[in-house]
């Protein structure tokens, strides 16, 4: 029973994140993005933003590792996500639960470490968390400001 209440509790802080996230750009829509950063803050930006994403990309590879090392492969993970969260008639063993839950737990945990590493990437380029947000909420709204900074991407990755 407490198995399924904790993987109950993990699936569903999972929702609210993906949630947050799917409701965030709908109300960003409403605002008006601020893109008048200097060459200066847009070059931090993009300099941060390669480290955050070296960051994410190393823990999606040690989330795939938890994943196997628990013995199941991620079609089967995410087909026990689906049968939590009721969207699935398909069922699980108890060894599959067993697996899951602790591959679960350790992705949790890894995934604190993950947002420390962040939060220090930032850190690292004097950029705050805050910043990097507006900038990068810019990036995705406004098509001239993501040239601009395209731009300054290209020209790092060919210098």
């Amino acid at each position: 029973m407490s198995k399924k209440i904790f993987t109950t509790a993990i699936l569903s802080m999972f929702a609210v994140v993906a949630f947050a996230q799917q409701q965030m750009p709908m109300q960003q829509q409403q605002k008006k993005v601020t893109t008048d950063y200097s060459d200066e803050e847009i070059e931090t930006f993009v300099e941060a933003n390669l480290d955050v994403t070296k960051v994410q990309q190393e823990a999606k590879k040690e989330s795939m590792n938890i994943i196997k090392k628990n013995d199941l492969d991620l079609d089967r993970f995410n087909e026990i996500v689906a049968i939590q969260q009721g969207q699935s008639d398909e069922e699980a063993s108890k060894a599959e639960m067993k697996a899951f839950n602790a591959a679960a737990q350790e992705i949790m945990a890894n995934n604190q470490k993950t947002q420390s590493k962040m939060v220090a990437a930032l850190e690292n380029h004097d950029i705050s968390q805050e910043k990097y947000q507006k900038i990068m909420m810019a990036y995705q709204q406004d098509e001239d400001f993501r040239k601009k900074v395209d731009t300054v991407v290209q020209s790092k990755s060919q210098g």
